[in-house]
């Protein structure tokens, strides 16, 4: 029974570490793609703000990585994905 709780554990650890490291990602990706449409010019002055969010939502993404404690890592990562998705959600809008 205990080898079974244990191998439990250690499969729910790795499914979380695998779903906060994609949200992780998918927030670096929306930044890398806003930061793109800025250095190639398509953006609008009127988009500027909701492409700033995109790219402030994906350095939070990427500063999971550097916090240690796993409820601030949580916390950032809510901010990350909270942030690209009032970006997203803004430059759709303004379009």
């Amino acid at each position: 029974m205990e080898a079974y709780r244990e191998s439990v554990t250690r499969l729910q650890g790795t499914a979380y570490r695998n779903l906060r490291q994609t949200i992780a990602f998918a927030t670096i990706f929306l930044a890398v793609l806003a930061t793109w449409m800025i250095f190639i010019g398509e953006v609008t002055p009127a988009r500027l703000p909701w492409y700033a969010a995109s790219i402030v939502g994906g350095a939070l993404g990427l500063a999971t990585y550097g916090v240690r404690s796993a409820r601030a890592r949580l916390y950032v990562l809510a901010a990350a994905v909270a942030l690209a998705l009032v970006g997203l959600a803004g430059i759709f809008l303004v379009d």
